[in-house]
């Protein structure tokens, strides 16, 4: 009888026990959303207010709900999921109407309504310095890049200074378009190029075209040119064996059926780490500009020999399918569009040792930076872009972004406090009708030394790329 007593008195324990923990387990899933800052004040540093948070019980989360609080008006808007990470970066731009001090408030809200309690967030707006808006004047074509000497006749433009780099001669690159520049070394300078055809390549003025033997998907020449008053002058290229071609850098496996691989043309090149990187898209069929997928080649010596990066790879439909790259404060910025010139430019960054780190890789939403969700990236504003770089000019304190756009046939030039925003109303740069067929803006980091912004810019009919340039001034 006794036995009976206690083996009946233990399984009470054990039932208990078992619904005791039923019970602490059920408690503790519906608490565990939560927000955490990283600190709970911050005073707003060149308008923008940044605080790290962390999203406990993330796979919950249904949305974050942000109210702003102030004297003036209250806001509320939610984030939902897809635009958030469990570790997350929240920015805010101050605007003009917005108190001395004012208040953020953070909920997380789960499936079934459940919500954290809120977290405060008190912000100081401090000091907003004024901005003057960054304009320009006294546009120039200075030099041909690449291929023959012809300026100035049939349709080609003149240009301010005859600087024969004789590529057509010396590296076999006789027609090529873009030249993507970036700084590998200290005064010395890569430029990549697209579609690339042969010494035999000539204008055609009938039916502008590519044309002419040795097609190479990109060539990678160098510049060591630190003075572009007078020009660019080229100093080599990375070339094959036989010491008479600039070689193919990305492959391209010219299958022109438009069912497969048929080139490789680069989008963005810079230096990460030590490392130089060229972002590239694979083209299957030029008619929408349809690609298999976006990736990355590295050089570990200085631009002499090239191998794929496995793992970064960006779909046919990407908002990173071509892009620009911009190095500051130890994170590379890269604004990206679908491929083609028909879509609106997104934003994304990444530190400079992550780069071939792509689940590390933060995706600028609106109101903050959300890692490794891509999906997440909103437009930086409307507009329809094409062939664009992106740069920060230390001495105007300015972010700088130039676009192809086809609407208005011509280059257009932003420029933006942050990079995040608010950018200025397109302005033209340069006038397709003035440069015809023109297209490409690459952003000549010696620019960034002055106030005179030297780009790389292709015309179509020559099928060359030119240094053009323009005076930066405060307004």
């Amino acid at each position: 009888m006794v036995k009976k007593y206690v083996w009946l008195f233990v399984s009470l324990l054990m039932i208990c026990g078992l619904a005791s923990c039923e019970k602490s387990e059920s408690e503790e899933s519906g608490q565990t959303l939560s927000v955490q800052l990283s600190q709970n004040e911050v005073t707003a540093v060149d308008g923008i207010v940044s605080v790290e948070m962390t999203i406990g019980g993330f796979t919950q989360l249904d949305y974050l709900e942000i109210t702003k609080v102030g004297s003036v008006k209250s806001a509320t808007e939610k984030c939902m999921k897809s635009s958030l990470s469990e570790k997350y970066i929240y920015q805010y731009t101050v605007k003009e109407d917005d108190d001395a001090q004012f208040t953020f408030e953070f909920v997380a809200v789960g499936n079934g309504n459940k919500s954290s309690e809120a977290v405060r967030l008190d912000v100081n707006r401090g000091i907003v310095k004024e901005s003057k808006a960054l304009a320009f004047t006294n546009l120039k074509c200075i030099s041909r890049v690449t291929g023959a000497e012809v300026n100035g006749t049939n349709g080609l433009p003149a240009v301010e200074f005859e600087v024969n780099n004789r590529t057509n001669e010396q590296y076999n690159v006789g027609g090529t378009d873009l030249g993507i520049v970036w700084e590998l070394q200290p005064g010395r300078y890569g430029l990549f190029f697209g579609d690339t055809f042969g010494s035999d390549f000539y204008p055609n003025f009938v039916n502008p075209d590519p044309n002419g033997g040795s097609w190479r998907s990109n060539v990678l020449l160098f510049s060591e040119d630190s003075d572009l008053s007078d020009g660019l002058v080229i100093n080599g290229a990375a070339m094959d064996e036989s010491g008479k071609n600039a070689r193919e850098i990305c492959y391209g496996g010219k299958d022109g059926s438009g069912n497969g691989d048929w080139t490789s043309i680069p989008t963005a090149a810079i230096r990460a780490n030590g490392t130089d990187y060229v972002h590239y898209m694979n083209i299957r069929n030029w008619a929408g500009w349809m690609t298999n997928y976006s990736s990355l080649y590295k050089s570990i010596d200085n631009g002499a020999n090239w191998v794929r990066c496995q793992d970064v790879k960006f779909g046919s439909m990407s908002n990173f399918g071509q892009v620009g790259y911009f190095k500051k404060d130890g994170y590379v910025y890269m604004v990206g569009t679908i491929t083609g010139r028909d879509n609106k430019p997104h934003l994304a960054r990444f530190h400079e040792e992550n780069i071939e780190k792509q689940s590390e890789y933060e995706f600028w939403n609106g109101s903050g930076w959300a890692k490794d969700n891509e999906t997440a990236a909103v437009p930086l504003f409307d507009d329809i872009a094409g062939e664009l770089s992106v740069a920060y000019h230390p001495k105007f304190n300015k972010w700088i972004l130039l676009y192809f756009n086809g609407t208005r046939y011509e280059i257009s030039f932003r420029a933006a406090d942050h990079i995040t925003g608010p950018w200025s109303e397109p302005a033209k740069l340069v006038d397709g009708w003035q440069y015809a067929q023109l297209y490409g803006s690459f952003i000549h980091p010696l620019s960034l030394e002055g106030d005179t912004l030297y780009f790389i810019m292709s015309m179509w009919l020559p099928y060359n790329s030119y240094l053009m340039s323009v005076e930066l001034l405060s307004k």
